[in-house]
């Protein structure tokens, strides 16, 4: 029997997980990974400049995927950098592993001063990951990295991580199985699918509201079905955006966010069908403050059942397999002049909002939506555009084309976009403010070595705009530390092998769009946010030269 080594036991796991591409930094102790994982055909691992922007890159590429995101890194400082990243997929529900090194297992505990030594490790990455391994012997390994694989498979998705002792990767034993089977789907039980079919069924004026569950589960073409059988108009949270097709004649847009008449009219419908989303609260908890209809709830996961709004019945089951269920099931259509006032209340929520972005705003939207029914993905920081018109008013044709920092985090944006562009292999645009986009600019060298097909979109108003608003309301228009220096990003890109664009205004913007779309490799466009008008409520940014 011929024998292999503990990194290549991690090597081969993570290759028939379905795994193609590790993002990681290499180090004393994780090279003899780095270097089992460079010996195997079918996977590969890519070199990027921190571990928190690698965590943040395998999070994209999981949720692009609906696959397993990897990311590697040291112990010690290493494994302390993925913690922010391991935290937003956590948030996010995204498939992300995070394998760290470890001192010698001789070593480990002693509190010697090993370099890079981290006797607490396993605690810090357990307050983050839902499972965290630590093998003590050889013989542990498969085991365990398969059984934290198989965890964040499981139910609802969430992030997982294995600490690897140094001389565990260099030494070898017999070469086991190395086979790996993945978790079923969760199936909703009997009882609670009856209770469901017989409210829906005594239920005329429906709603849909479909969640990032949706698209977690692979769902959205069983969603697309059984809203057609009750002809059910749907609606999605930000995270469930592409659920179903924007254009799609069922589709209302993202009511949590939306204002006035579509939020009346949902009043009056007599039920809301939810799917895949635990209605996460918001910014102060405004979400919460939305009056919902009764509830039949469907979750893969018991606990965001009556978390944030009481319901009538509470599936717990895959979304999946749950709407396949309920299509089985032969309930009959819904109310069409309630279908048609919504749809009506729908319009006017639309016009009334993109009323409110100006004329600079919606320019660039329109710039943007025109790429949305191509290949191209849609990936923000958390960013003025990307709250009033991200969310909202950008269309997304499937699911997992929009993606954004689900934490609330500034800065992800890059290094999730840059995930994504891996995955996929097409088109990204990743919408930034200049403050976030410092985070992790770094990453442009990444991209660049790896001719990742990305369009980074930089707003630049001298600072964090967001934070400027909220502290101009509550601070009497007093504003304080968030006005910022920005380098000259386009010299700085470009210095990186990045081709760089400008856009003084909103109308030089389509312009420098159309060229940077038809770039292969990475591109960054700034523009001049102090030029553009205002959206409407939002302190404007300063009047001042361009640094770039």
């Amino acid at each position: 029997m011929s024998s292999i080594t503990g990194a290549e036991i991690v090597a081969e796991t993570l290759k028939n997980a379905g795994v193609r591409h590790v993002f990681g930094v290499v180090s004393i102790h994780n090279m003899p990974i780095v270097d089992a994982i460079g010996r195997l055909e079918g996977i590969e691992m890519l070199s990027v400049r921190s571990e928190q922007s690698a965590t943040h890159m395998a999070d994209g590429y999981a949720r692009a995927t609906g696959g397993l995101g990897v990311s590697l890194g040291s112990t010690g400082p290493g494994t302390t950098n993925t913690v922010t990243g391991i935290y937003e997929s956590a948030y996010a529900s995204s498939r992300v592993l995070v394998v760290t090194g470890q001192a010698e297992t001789t070593f480990y505990g002693k509190g010697k001063g090993y370099v890079h030594e981290a006797e607490n490790q396993k605690i810090m990455l357990e307050s983050v990951a839902r499972r965290v391994a630590s093998p003590k012997y050889l013989a542990e390994l498969e085991g365990q990295l398969i059984s934290v694989i198989s965890d964040i498979f499981s139910a609802r998705p969430q992030p997982g991580a294995i600490e690897i002792p140094i001389d565990l990767q260099y030494a070898s034993v017999d070469s086991p199985a190395l086979e790996i089977s993945l978790p079923s789907p969760v199936i909703a039980s009997p009882e609670t699918m009856s209770q469901a079919v017989e409210v829906i069924r005594n239920s005329k004026r429906r709603v849909i509201l479909a969640g990032g569950g949706v698209a977690i589960s692979g769902a959205s073409e069983m969603l697309r079905e059984f809203a057609e059988q009750i002809e059910a108009p749907v609606i999605t949270t930000p995270n469930g955006k592409g659920a179903l097709r924007d254009d799609h004649p069922l589709h209302l847009g993202t009511v949590l966010i939306s204002t006035g008449s579509l939020q009346a009219s949902l009043k009056d419908a007599d039920l809301l069908i939810a799917v895949g989303t635990r209605f996460q609260a918001g910014v102060a908890g405004r979400q919460l403050e939305v009056s919902l209809p009764p509830i039949v709830h469907i979750d893969v996961d018991p606990r965001n059942i009556n978390l944030n709004h009481q319901v009538k019945v509470g599936v717990v089951g895959d979304a999946k397999s749950t709407l396949a269920s309920l299509q089985a099931s032969g309930i009959e259509k819904g109310d069409s002049p309630f279908r048609e006032q919504l749809k009506e209340a729908a319009i006017e929520a639309k016009a009334k909002n993109v009323k409110m972005l100006g004329r600079d705003h919606e320019s660039i939207l329109n710039s943007m939506s025109k790429y949305m029914d191509r290949d191209a993905y849609f990936v923000r920081d958390n960013t003025i555009p990307g709250y009033y018109w991200g969310n909202g008013l950008l269309p997304v044709y499937k699911p997992g084309g929009y993606i954004f920092p689900a934490s609330g985090a500034i800065g992800p944006g890059l290094p999730l976009g840059m995930g994504v562009a891996v995955a996929t292999g097409v088109k990204t645009i990743v919408m930034h403010g200049d403050g976030g986009f410092m985070y992790h600019i770094g990453e442009l060298a990444t991209a660049v070595q790896y001719q990742m097909p990305i369009v980074v979109v930089v707003f630049n108003d001298g600072g964090y705009g967001v934070l400027r608003g909220l502290q101009s309301r509550r601070f009497e228009g007093r504003i304080n530390q968030t006005e910022l220096y920005t380098p000259n990003f386009l010299k700085l890109s470009e210095s990186m092998g990045v081709k760089g664009l400008y856009a003084d205004n909103a109308e030089e913007f389509d312009d420098r769009l159309d060229e940077a779309m038809n770039i292969s490799g990475p591109v960054l466009i700034e523009i001049n946010a102090s030029t553009m008008v205002p959206i409407e409520g939002i302190v404007p940014a300063p009047d001042k030269n361009r640094t770039s």
